[in-house]
């Protein structure tokens, strides 16, 4: 009876191997090592190959530290002022900051920003509650309406784009910006930096534009139907040739697009709905048009079942295609973080962080006041 059972047993768990999830199937739970590489008493703003940008708690003091010889520059003191730094962002060549104040009443808090390097300072932006800057790449900051070359000082306006955070543009280290416009009904932009405009006008029967991104040379964004609820993922190539990726539910025209969809060195990773099973898979496209499912949730786990709600969040894709998301399950209260290889084709577990970055083939993650390097 024993000889007849085993193989039965053996059978079942392959085949419930494979008719599980491309992660579920896998080593999936293996969790990455880490090691600690810097840790402050305050909040990591930003870093890149050789520089942290960090604020001392309390938000009064900020320091560039050097990855490289352990050295810091104290960038502004606002000790013994009302005033406290709100952001910083990292430039090639300098830091640019904002700084807030609130007005005694309570309401509303003012921002002024400014750009240091190698101790000089330039104020950007002076004052207004309004005022913020959203990106900085290269030597690029986009604020409001315009983007500003930090070396030269040059700054082009960008029509019809009202930014109040980072959902509807996106800036590359060239200072190229593609967006669409705060309306139900927008059009596609894309900003050059020698100040020339591209519209992309709304085919006949579409309504809106939404969440361009790029890489340079491709863009991917959505676009909807005046008669569907849903949106269209789409890939631009630089000849502008167009494929759909996916067709997903419409959830609003100005969701933040990162965590569905990313583009980077011409790798995408994306997620689909799947109507009939009802649930999520990721998948990651290489530059060649090669596209891989590496991960879907339980199926009849999104509509279906909202007290057990399972859903994905893509937190960085990688110039190598590999990519760290998140899953989240049960009611979307809990969740676990991986980061995909497309080198090994694995999945491992990582610790949750405030950012994942990828750089020179390492993959970085940032908590409040420490930076790790992942090893896999």
């Amino acid at each position: 009876m024993k000889r007849r059972f085993i193989p039965f047993v053996w059978a079942f768990t392959l085949l419930m191997l494979i008719l599980l999830p491309p992660l579920q199937a896998s080593a999936a739970d293996d969790w990455s090592s880490e090691v600690l590489l810097n840790e402050f008493n305050g909040t990591i703003l930003g870093f890149d190959e050789s520089r942290i940008i960090w604020k001392e708690t309390g938000d009064k003091v900020l320091w560039l530290h050097n990855r490289t010889d352990g050295s810091q520059v104290k960038v502004y003191d606002a000790t013994g002022s009302d005033y406290t730094i709100y952001s910083a962002k990292l430039s090639t060549e300098g830091v640019v900051y904002t700084l807030s104040i609130t007005d005694p009443s309570g309401w509303p808090t003012y921002h002024s920003v400014y750009y240091w390097n190698d101790g000089n300072v330039q104020k950007l932006a002076n004052g207004n509650y309004r005022a913020d800057v959203y990106d900085v790449k290269g030597n690029f900051a986009v604020f409001t309406n315009r983007v500003l070359d930090l070396a030269t000082g040059q700054s082009r306006t960008l029509p019809n784009s009202h930014f109040a955070n980072m959902n509807r543009f996106d800036l590359s280290a060239d200072g190229t910006v593609v967006y669409t416009d705060p309306t139900y009904n927008s059009n596609l932009y894309k900003s050059h930096p020698d100040g020339t405009l591209m519209t992309y006008v709304l085919p006949a029967g579409y309504q809106s534009y939404s969440g361009p991104l790029m890489d340079g040379k491709n863009m991917i964004y959505q676009v909807k139907r005046y008669s569907s609820d849903k949106w269209l993922l789409r890939l631009r190539d630089a000849d502008d040739n167009i494929t759909t990726l996916a067709l997903n539910p419409w959830y609003g025209f100005f969701p933040n697009p990162r965590p569905s969809y990313q583009i980077n060195n011409g790798w995408i990773a994306y997620q689909e709905y799947n109507k009939e099973k009802d649930n999520w898979a990721l998948y990651v496209r290489s530059p060649e048009g090669e596209t891989k499912p590496i991960f879907e949730t339980a199926s009849q786990t999104w509509k279906q079942s909202w007290y057990s709600r399972d859903g994905i969040s893509i937190n960085q894709l990688g110039a190598d295609g590999s990519v760290v998301y998140t899953v989240y399950y049960g009611k979307l209260k809990y969740s676990k973080t991986y980061l995909y290889s497309t080198h090994s084709d694995k999945h491992v577990r990582v610790s949750s962080g405030t950012k994942f970055q990828y750089q020179n083939g390492a993959w970085y993650r940032m908590t409040s006041n420490s930076l790790f390097a992942i090893q896999i």
